[in-house]
């Protein structure tokens, strides 16, 4: 059994409930060595436009971000996740990366990083994909939503910014 860390869209109910994920199945959590960025090509939210990057994280030792875990998801789960993210690769993460927001590290999780040639510098956020993640923070707390913000970057001119 696998814990998923997701950061993006399924921090929206409506989209966990698609996937048949229940409220008792999540838990908030802050992951530890990873930045989350808008720089993802998309694979299925196509849009003919510079504002069409999906979320996506990247190695960086001194940042963080918070998401959800969905806990002990079967092997089976997994793999057809595999080939849902089809624009993403599956990283195992070690068990000091990834605490509780009561501070109690969680194991043997997964995240989904995306492939080095679905990363794009030059592309801005979804407007409607943003808007999801956006609805589905705020319903998990303000303190969550406050952390969002300051851990969500997008491309600038200058490198990246806050969103």
């Amino acid at each position: 059994m696998k814990n998923l860390i997701v950061y993006g869209s399924l921090l929206n109910k409506d989209e966990l409930l698609k996937e048949g994920i229940k409220k008792e199945d999540i838990e908030l959590v802050k992951v530890f060595g990873f930045k989350r960025v808008f720089n993802q090509e998309p694979s299925y939210r196509l849009v003919n436009s510079i504002n069409r990057a999906v979320l996506n994280v990247q190695e960086d030792k001194s940042s963080w971000f918070n998401a959800i875990v969905i806990k002990n998801l079967s092997n089976e789960y997994i793999n057809t996740l595999d080939i849902r993210e089809q624009g993403y690769f599956r990283l195992d993460l070690t068990n000091e990366q990834v605490k509780s927001y009561n501070n109690e590290m969680i194991s043997n999780c997964i995240v989904y990083k995306g492939k080095q040639g679905k990363e794009n510098k030059e592309i801005l956020p979804n407007f409607d994909y943003l808007n999801i993640c956006l609805k589905g923070v705020e319903s998990l707390g303000k303190e969550f939503l406050q952390d969002f913000l300051k851990s969500t970057y997008k491309n600038s001119k200058d490198g990246l910014t806050l969103i």
